[in-house]
């Protein structure tokens, strides 16, 4: 990064921030230390690009609230709902190469899908939040989203919360095994969006970003600030979150504002994390995820 700098936190903070900032961009540095002089920021980094080019490159704090373990340049974080441009690059890639058609049904591939009046939605109203489909009505564990078999059956007997099509709401919960369930369909070699995430993205390019973390990366990168973060999807699933399902409820009685409280449900970077909507106290740069 040309005219960069390093600089460490002044003194009203014990954490310690590092990193570098281009000339003009000083005030960015500036705000990510207040986080930790003024709001209690435990860990964190911010990396920002202008035209281009890098020009702010920071981080700071603990990475593991536990041990105290210093923040390191390359520690790693779970992205949450990020991670749905990720999954959304893998079926356009089936897409170009001619694996599905947007405008086709989704039942034409995974004929079980069209189960409880689904037989109609299309792959682009899938996508793109309009199929009635943002909560699950049954509580699905570790196990069984690590079946994948057994995570298809369970979501081709949901029954949309109103007429597909006709309206539309943030499949905050549910989308990413959906997309992963038709992406297994069409893929000749039948992978998992993890594994087709890895093969086809993230290792062409290079790229330290992960779909479920491979047993291979050592724990020293995580962030670990609320809880034990999980090397597993399953996590993001252990539990039926109550919220999604009263949003469910509303939604099938038209309730206009039922489908926004659903979005609101998070499990934080918690290993079977069981309270909804809870946010950790700090949220970091995404570096990684786990899930889709």
């Amino acid at each position: 990064m040309p005219h960069t700098a390093t600089h460490h936190t002044p003194g009203a903070t014990s954490q310690r921030v590092e990193g570098q900032v281009a000339l003009g961009f000083e005030a960015v540095r500036e705000a990510f230390v207040e986080n930790f002089a003024r709001r209690h920021e435990l860990g964190g980094a911010c990396s920002v690009f202008h035209r281009g080019e890098k020009v702010v490159d920071l981080w700071g704090g603990i990475r593991n609230k536990q041990t105290r373990e210093p923040w390191e340049r390359d520690t790693m974080v779970v992205i949450h709902s990020a991670t749905k441009g990720l999954a959304a690059m893998t079926l356009a890639i089936a897409h170009a190469r001619g694996w599905l058609d947007y405008e086709e049904r989704v039942s034409t591939y995974w004929p079980e899908f069209a189960q409880q009046g689904k037989q109609r939605i299309t792959v682009r109203q899938l996508l793109a939040h309009q199929a009635g489909l943002f909560a699950i009505d049954e509580t699905v564990d570790r196990g069984v989203v690590a079946d994948l078999d057994r995570l298809a059956a369970v979501l081709a007997r949901q029954k949309p919360a109103w007429e597909p099509g006709t309206r539309q709401a943030y499949h905050a919960l549910t989308l990413g095994f959906y997309e992963g369930e038709l992406l297994r369909r069409v893929d000749p070699q039948h992978r998992s969006l993890g594994r087709f995430f890895q093969d086809e993205i993230a290792t062409p390019l290079g790229e330290d970003v992960y779909i479920r973390l491979p047993e291979s990366l050592p724990n020293a990168r995580l962030a670990t600030l609320a809880s034990t973060p999980t090397r597993s999807a399953s996590s993001r699933a252990s539990w039926k979150c109550p919220r999604a399902a009263r949003s469910a409820r509303r939604a099938r009685s038209r309730t206009p504002t039922a489908c926004s409280r659903a979005a609101g449900a998070s499990w934080g970077s918690g290993r079977r994390r069981s309270t909804c909507s809870r946010r950790p106290r700090s949220r970091p740069r995404a570096a990684s995820t786990t899930s889709a």
